[in-house]
């Protein structure tokens, strides 16, 4: 296992420092198992405290001995309640005016025992800022990232070896789960958005690749095994003739890359092949036009007009209204290559860029994690992307 470095752990929670510095505010409390990872390196249960004016304190209420141990910081305290932190803010004369919350993730019973320890002081919301200095990644995460890639490669070539026709998805899934964990990979996903769960099941043939879920994702679909987890690998046999989608990730040390492959048992309708040969166009446009300062909006743009000039849209991206997402500790990261994403790309960003084309008797398309350089972009997926026939 790998410990962050103390330097990574400063630079992160200086950076937090001075944006609550720059909007007055007097100190943030980091409530958010993955934020408070990315800053301390430990997910014990707790609060970080990063205060303009005092050292940052973790507080842990369960388990201390671990935090301590774990964490880049020097200050790991054990408590007990909220009121606990107040009270050490009062007793160091450390104002508390305004506090700095990832309030997206922040149940209501949280927030109001927030203002219920903090009559007069202001909670304002600070999930924004975080998500964006976590959307640009430093040599060392991308260090990580690069070897899941690398990884993730050997998995996705090894089901070349473990499909067979007849199998059922969720057989399938059992064999990629099993590469995925000899190759040292969780099989949790973490995802921010709330309400979604997302897993690594996704082995989807023919149309169970059509059969859309609640998740927010062109081929997060499938029936799954029950109502009680509706997506995902089903029973479901793989036959001859339709495209076989595996979109899955992998996990390294906390960060994730999202890659897409399709398989097929003999030949596939032209349609399906024609479909996959326009993705690969799309990820041509990405990479020929991906710079740091190119403006996310003007990205979809022209992607989506491409595909639009090629006749394609009705079936692009199952209805999303994205073709790409960060990616990192959680699934679903900034920035997301939206119409509605009024932002730029930078150096050290890292894109899950995923053009699929949906159709009710199979859904193509390939998805690469890349990582933005100061030339363009970087795939961290280096498998073929052409469709691998078995």
């Amino acid at each position: 296992m790998i410990s962050l470095p103390k330097d990574e752990s400063t630079r992160r929670v200086e950076g937090l420092r001075e944006y609550l510095i720059r909007a007055g505010m007097d100190c943030a409390l980091i409530f958010h198992n993955i934020d408070r990872f990315y800053y301390t390196g430990t997910l014990q249960d707790g609060v970080l405290m990063v205060h303009v004016n005092h050292d940052p304190i973790l507080f842990i209420r369960r388990t201390l001995s671990r935090a301590r141990e774990e964490s880049a910081l020097e200050h790991v305290v054990g408590f007990r309640n909220l009121r606990e932190i107040v009270d050490f803010m009062h007793d160091h004369d450390l104002s508390c005016g305004q506090v700095g919350v990832d309030m997206d993730i922040l149940p209501a019973k949280l927030y109001l025992g927030l203002k219920e320890v903090l009559p007069d002081g202001e909670i304002v919301d600070i999930a924004g800022f975080i998500r964006r200095q976590r959307a640009v990644k430093s040599p060392y995460e991308l260090s990580l990232m690069e070897e899941a890639g690398r990884r993730f490669d050997h998995v996705l070539e090894g089901m070349r070896d473990e499909l067979r026709p007849g199998m059922s998805e969720y057989q399938a899934y059992m064999r990629f789960a099993q590469l995925l964990l000899n190759h040292h990979s969780s099989l949790l996903i973490r995802s921010r958005m709330f309400n979604m769960e997302a897993e690594t099941r996704y082995i989807l043939s023919g149309d169970s690749a059509a059969k859309l879920s609640a998740i927010d994702s062109p081929t997060a679909a499938g029936t799954g095994l029950s109502r009680a987890f509706p997506a995902g690998a089903g029973n479901r046999k793989l036959r001859a003739g339709e495209p076989i989608l595996i979109d899955s990730v992998f996990v390294h040390e906390g960060y994730l890359v999202d890659c897409t492959r399709i398989y097929a048992f003999g030949d596939l309708d032209p349609v399906y092949t024609s479909a996959h040969d326009l993705s690969r166009m799309c990820h041509d446009l990405f990479i020929s036009q991906v710079k740091p300062g190119t403006y996310i909006p003007d990205l979809f743009r022209m992607v989506a007009g491409f595909v639009e000039e090629k006749g394609m849209d009705d079936v692009f991206m199952g209805g999303v209204r994205f073709i790409g997402h960060g990616v990192g500790l959680e699934l679903d990261e900034f920035p997301v290559i939206s119409e509605r994403f009024e932002d730029i790309l930078e150096e050290g960003m890292a894109i899950a860029f995923e053009p699929k084309f949906v159709f009710p008797g199979g859904t193509v398309g390939f998805e690469n994690t890349y990582r933005i350089v100061s030339e363009g972009v970087e795939s961290l997926n280096r498998m073929d992307e052409a469709i691998q026939y078995l």
